[in-house]
């Protein structure tokens, strides 16, 4: 793969809202999305995946991603709190874990996706 097959634009920075982006992924074996969301660093992204209930985190209000204070991401289906800027959950049955973080880089205005990050969609999956 050469160096910029492997960037995949996602959005430019200005459409990128401080509440959030959600995204999916063209191709391939991953069935998640992922969550774009502005810190006080850039732009970060994230699986769209709660570490408890392995449900997108805007499974009940499409594209909510915040707490009314808009200080963490939420997961609707049961309250879960994360940081923005490091994924980790700071309240909620999932306390301690993270959610799992994808590469980005701004490039020429857009926030890339570097697709050598994806996760495996096989990991953790046992075999006969």
């Amino acid at each position: 793969m050469t160096e910029e097959a492997r960037w995949l634009p996602l959005a430019a920075v200005a459409d990128v809202p401080e509440s959030g982006l959600a995204f999916t992924f063209p191709s391939g074996p991953l069935t998640e999305g992922g969550i774009l969301i502005r810190t006080g660093t850039g732009v970060r992204a994230w699986l769209n995946r709660c570490r408890h209930l392995s449900v997108p985190l805007d499974h009940d209000a499409p594209g909510e991603f915040l707490t009314g204070d808009r200080r963490h991401l939420v997961c609707g289906k049961h309250g879960a709190l994360y940081r923005p800027e490091d994924g980790l959950c700071v309240a909620g049955p999932c306390r301690g874990a993270s959610l799992r973080p994808l590469r980005v880089a701004v490039r020429q205005g857009k926030v890339c996706l570097d697709t050598t990050s994806l996760p495996d969609p096989l990991a953790g999956l046992e075999t006969p």
